[in-house]
């Protein structure tokens, strides 16, 4: 076999071409050679099924091909060929691991440093161009209304929580000088305190034992948008949290991981806020996002932390307007400009901040 990669295994593609020529040879030489009088009956039901498995096999070669080599998206979970072409084509990583561009340790003279924390999200999971991010339209608002110099950086990683943020804050106020860390906080950065098992782990979605993912973009296809959103893990993933929130052990060691990063900022006088960054799609029955926001809001506050929630500005949309895509719950372009205006209206619209 081919090494596989963004095109997964090449021999494998060879093959199901192999088996198509394969499948019209024999139909070729069923036509030709099998005796039209003597099995009229069944040489028809035979040779319409042969005809059939044909047109069904130029159709299969196509969507693969076309899902092999030309179709570029993601999907939730970024574990399709189609995604991981995405990220190797759209992406561009700074040393830090984050998408942005290199910082430099020492801060530029008179700069007020902004540090957005936070994961996919943030990161801009499914966004193209950087330049449509929330925080790169912060930046460039900075640019057109504040006479100061911000710099803010987009610190984010995909699948982040609070657990690997809170080194990351620290080395940004001690190596990099940053004035204001902004956490943008979505509901699934308590997932790693939540408990997972071998046959329940909704922080990863089963792959298939059947077959290769990479041997096949179409099986591939058809196995996450068909197979997946019914299994349990994933349909329940959202209920999950909710559990994960109402148990009262779980809430205490979240608060205690937020505290810390709280009283850190406060300690080096870094001014600190949140932004809460809803869900766009959700499942199950138990997540209630008003509840848990509100929840989130009231804990924060209750510390003296500015923040906002975003909830409300997209609660009345489409969820369909706001995705990336239909396989893909991450905020597109559109909700990257909602949350920027939001933003800039609750934290900077004045040039004190």
């Amino acid at each position: 076999m081919l090494t596989s990669g963004v095109f997964g295994y090449l021999a494998d593609y060879l093959l199901w071409w192999l088996l198509l020529i394969s499948l019209f040879v024999h139909t070729w030489c069923f036509f030709r050679f099998f005796p039209r009088k003597k099995y009229r009956g069944p040489r028809l039901v035979l040779g319409n099924a042969l005809i059939f498995m044909c047109m069904l096999g130029v159709v299969a070669i196509a969507a693969e091909s076309y899902l092999r080599f030309v179709y570029i998206d993601t999907d939730s979970f970024g574990m399709s060929l189609p995604a991981r072409r995405w990220f190797a084509v759209y992406t561009k990583l700074n040393s830090q691991g984050c998408r942005d561009i290199e910082w430099t340790i020492e801060k530029p003279e008179q700069t007020r440093r902004i540090a957005f924390v936070g994961d996919s999200f943030t990161y801009g999971w499914g966004i193209e161009r950087v330049e449509e991010r929330f925080t790169e339209l912060l930046a460039a608002r900075f640019v057109a209304e504040w006479a100061g110099p911000v710099q803010v950086m987009n610190v984010a990683k995909p699948g982040w929580g609070t657990s690997g943020q809170r080194p990351a804050i620290q080395d940004l106020i001690v190596s990099y000088g940053v004035d204001e860390v902004v956490l943008c906080y979505v509901p699934n950065d308590i997932e790693r305190l939540l408990p997972i098992s071998r046959d329940f782990n909704p922080i990863h979605p089963p792959e298939p034992t059947f077959f290769d993912p990479d041997s096949s973009c179409l099986l591939d296809y058809l196995y996450r948008t068909l197979w997946i959103p019914r299994v349990a893990t994933v349909s329940g993933y959202h209920d999950w949290l909710a559990e994960g929130f109402a148990r009262e052990d779980i809430w205490r060691q979240h608060q205690g991981q937020l505290g810390d990063v709280i009283g850190y900022c406060r300690d080096r006088e870094v001014t600190f806020r949140v932004v809460l960054l809803p869900f766009i799609r959700t499942s199950g029955t138990k997540f209630e996002p008003q509840t848990l926001h509100s929840h989130l809001q009231r804990f924060f506050e209750a510390n003296g932390v500015d923040v906002l929630d975003l909830l409300p500005t997209i609660k009345d949309l489409d969820p369909a307007g706001l995705m990336v895509n239909g396989h893909d719950a991450h905020p597109n372009e559109w909700a990257h400009q909602l949350y920027a205006e939001a933003i800039w209206k609750a934290f900077y619209a004045s040039p004190e901040g």
